[in-house]
């Protein structure tokens, strides 16, 4: 119960989707809360930086180019292109 409430991500979807991937058979409470909390970095960190180039652009809300460009651009995301 205490580490639900410091993640965004509600756990219970979470939990759902790891359980979706068959070569998962058991996850803890722990794990899933890891799993939430890093993606929500993630999120929070490429949504920054996307934002960056629609700041470039004179917009205030992203595009699906502001993330391509922000993907092109930054190393740390090379795995998603």
């Amino acid at each position: 119960p205490g580490l639900a409430r410091l993640a965004r991500l509600p756990l219970a979807r979470v939990k759902a989707l790891v359980k979706a991937d068959p070569d998962v058979t058991l996850a803890s409470h722990e794990a899933v809360f890891v799993l939430a909390r890093a993606t929500e970095l993630f999120v929070e960190t490429i949504a920054k930086d996307a934002y960056v180039y629609a700041q470039q652009g004179k917009r205030k809300t992203l595009q699906r180019k502001d993330l391509d460009n922000a993907i092109e651009a930054i190393d740390e995301f090379a795995f998603l292109e």
